[in-house]
């Protein structure tokens, strides 16, 4: 953190499952997070899911961090990041915390339930219900990049990483 509060832009790469702790979304907040109801646990009483009784509503009520990160924040995202880095992304999004750029996130999102079949088959699925910070959908869509790229054959060919090319980019500017 100390190295952090000295720079003048900071790149974070989110594709993938990230190895990122919540607790840095705290020091880019400049407000207490207010979003407490975008996980949501169906409450269940009748078979195959009918007439679902209401929800159990859940958030991470984050608070502004000491220090405050004031640097040029960029994040790096793509299809690749989902569930937990969707969540974490869901505040960046949100509360406008930094400059998103890549391509959508997954739009999946919810703790998994896994079970095992007979024949040792393993499927899984989320009972949670997800929803954006301000309450509409998020799966399917995911976190909206900012600034939408694409990667191109040249690139590839090339063996380079435009996403972070671009990334770079807008730090330098």
């Amino acid at each position: 953190m100390p190295v952090l509060v000295k720079c003048k832009s900071i790149i974070f790469d989110l594709r993938g499952y990230p190895a990122i702790a919540p607790d840095l979304i705290t020091h880019l907040l400049t407000q207490k997070d207010t979003s407490k109801m975008w996980m949501k646990v169906p409450e269940i009483i009748y078979p195959d899911q009918e007439n679902i009784a209401g929800y159990k509503n859940f958030g991470w009520e984050l608070e502004p961090g000491d220090p405050h990160l004031d640097a040029k924040i960029i994040f790096i995202i793509d299809g690749s990041a989902i569930s937990y880095a969707e969540s974490f992304m869901s505040f960046i999004e949100h509360y406008k915390l930094a400059t998103i750029i890549g391509q959508p996130t997954a739009g999946t999102n919810g703790n998994v339930n896994p079970f095992l079949l007979p024949g040792g088959y393993k499927i899984s699925w989320t009972g949670m219900k997800v929803v954006k910070h301000d309450g509409s959908q998020h799966h399917g869509i995911g976190i909206q990049p900012s600034i939408f790229l694409n990667k191109t054959i040249k690139g590839v060919r090339e063996g380079r990483d435009e996403f972070l090319e671009k990334a770079i980019e807008l730090a330098n500017d």
